[in-house]
């Protein structure tokens, strides 16, 4: 009999790590997947789009400037011009209006990062 509880809590022991390895295994793969790629940033392949996401629907060429605040960020020129008041704002720096507007959370960290890199990079045109 004793010997039998003793193989039944080894055998419970041995499932228990088997279950708990499968899963950090698994949280390995999902992190993974949401790396943030900070190699090779350009304007043109991974600035742009993190405008084009974030920043358009309000700060775009076809926005009447009273709907963006005056603020455009379609173009290169737009960008550079106002980096410091765009940068400011999608990172909520203090002293800067928190964008996107009416949430309380910043946009993605990584984009961010992007953001930074390039602009700490002399914001050139690629």
């Amino acid at each position: 009999m004793y010997m039998k509880s003793v193989l039944y809590s080894i055998i419970l022991i041995l499932i228990m790590l088997s279950l708990t390895t499968c899963y950090y295994y698994k949280e390995d793969i999902r992190y993974s997947k949401n790396q943030c790629d900070t190699t090779n940033i350009t304007f043109s392949g991974k600035v742009v789009p993190v405008f084009a996401q974030n920043c358009l629907i309000c700060h775009g060429n076809a926005v009447a400037p009273p709907d963006g605040g005056g603020l455009r960020l379609e173009n290169y020129a737009d960008v550079k011009m106002n980096i410091t008041r765009a940068f400011g704002a999608m990172s909520h720096a203090p002293g800067f209006f928190p964008m996107p507007l009416g949430q309380s959370a910043t946009i993605d960290t990584c984009e961010i990062k992007i953001v930074r890199i390039w602009k700490d990079a002399g914001m050139p045109d690629n």
